[in-house]
């Protein structure tokens, strides 16, 4: 069940602007373990979604927005009932990778185009689809995927090409089964290439055993 914070909190006025915030009087971070959260919120019953911040100021504090206050009736200085829910950042549904790697622009774009190419050229029976949210290609099950992250492309080749390709993973982080490519670095397209062939043979391999 999802925590949910409730108190009293005093409206107070942002120097020099028509806008106006609350002080949430925990601890975000220990309770949530975030120091960024997106909720759903009400002022004296009147929702908004946002998101609890630090700008600058020693606890967290959410905006209330001008319309909320005048349907509440209150001004800067009067007290206002507040209650707080986490939310989850909604996620865009894709129905295809060619949806999928429409939704980014420029370096990025162009990125998940090359490599998606690269990995379709690896063989004439790989096909592809939306999977896990991510952009998913396919032979005899999953092949690879890839993914866009905020400072990276997450790569997902399996673990067992991940074990075959340490070696030559030095310069990039990754995990059991992730490779993250950063945006401010080349991509190893020729090393990406060669990740997928050998997932290739080896999902070849599994189909004839």
């Amino acid at each position: 069940m999802k925590k949910i914070l409730e108190f009293d909190a005093v409206l107070i006025k942002k120097a020099d602007m028509d806008a106006a915030y609350i002080e949430v009087p925990f601890d975000i971070k220990d309770i949530f373990g975030k120091s960024r959260l997106l909720v759903h919120a009400t002022f004296d019953g009147e929702p908004y979604d946002g998101q609890v911040v630090k700008m600058g100021t020693p606890c967290h504090i959410i905006g209330v927005r001008k319309d909320i206050r005048a349907k509440i009736g209150k001004c800067p200085g009067d007290t206002v009932h507040v209650t707080l829910k986490e939310r989850e950042n909604p996620k865009p549904v894709y129905s295809s990778v060619d949806e999928y790697v429409a939704s980014y622009s420029g370096d990025i774009r162009l990125r998940m185009e090359t490599l998606r190419k690269i990995i379709l050229d690896c063989s004439p029976e790989i096909s592809e689809k939306i999977s896990w949210g991510m952009a998913t290609f396919v032979l005899n099950g999953n092949l690879v995927h890839f993914s866009g992250e905020k400072k990276h492309i997450g790569f997902h080749p399996a673990p067992s090409a991940i074990e075959a390709f340490k070696d030559r993973l030095t310069d990039y982080k990754y995990s059991k089964g992730t490779i993250q490519l950063p945006y401010d670095k080349p991509m190893p397209y020729e090393l990406l290439r060669e990740i997928v062939v050998f997932r290739v043979q080896e999902q070849t391999k599994n189909e004839k055993t």
